[in-house]
């Protein structure tokens, strides 16, 4: 069935977002509505039960995956995509400023999230320890070599761009959140991996959580499930 967050009716709702709530790519996004009191309604759609393969689902999002946006008829898919037309629909300086260069080091971020960190952390480290892939010991040897040397670097050059502690400089962006699924993942799941245990990654991801007052509503069950 249909997951409401904050009591809010069916008719209250504008926003339908189709995915499971342990998605490191659906959670971004119900973290950005309830952080900000944005009407939404969840509807649970588990690809690995072939949910997102009907006719009816096809119609919605031709690639068949989650997350999937439906705003009054407005659909889109792409975590990311829909992170930025959630934070431009809704007017959300705080996540994702106006401020060219700003709004420019929130995208290299996301875009940074996409092209180097998931095919380390979430191809190399997350998905075999969960069942989504396989990793041989040379290429595990390799992604560490490469998390040392760009990867993580890269990261503390992108976090230091703006005066704070997160992406976004003193406050989350939606940058941070595009994170913060995978790392729930990782933490939770591969806590010994090298990307888990590099200094500096943890004190970011406590902070992180810290920062957002509604954490344990809308991340509570991913962390309980990636355990």
């Amino acid at each position: 069935p249909p997951i409401r967050w904050r009591g809010a009716s069916l008719q209250q709702m504008s926003i339908k977002l189709y995915g499971v709530v342990i998605s490191g790519n659906v959670n971004p996004i119900v973290a950005l509505c309830v952080e900000n009191g944005i009407p939404h309604e969840l509807v649970a759609t588990n690809p690995m039960a072939g949910e997102t393969k009907t006719d009816e689902f096809r119609k919605l999002n031709p690639m068949h995956c989650i997350p999937t946006l439906d705003d009054g008829g407005f659909t889109m898919w792409e975590s990311k995509a829909i992170l930025r037309y959630i934070a431009n629909k809704h007017s959300l300086e705080a996540w994702y400023p106006s401020d060219t260069k700003q709004r420019a080091i929130c995208d290299l971020a996301l875009d940074f999230h996409t092209n180097s960190f998931v095919p380390i952390v979430g191809s190399k480290i997350i998905y075999p320890a969960v069942g989504f892939g396989t990793a041989t010991a040379e290429e595990v040897a390799e992604a560490e070599k490469k998390w040392k040397e760009d990867v993580w670097p890269a990261f503390q050059h992108l976090n230091q761009r703006l005066e704070g502690p997160f992406l976004g400089g003193s406050k989350p962006s939606i940058a941070d959140l595009a994170f913060l699924g995978y790392l729930v993942m990782l933490f939770g799941k591969c806590p010994g991996s090298f990307a888990a245990t590099t200094p500096g990654l943890k004190s970011y991801f406590d902070a992180l959580k810290a920062a957002l007052p509604k954490y344990n509503e809308y991340m509570g069950p991913a962390e309980g499930f990636w355990k």
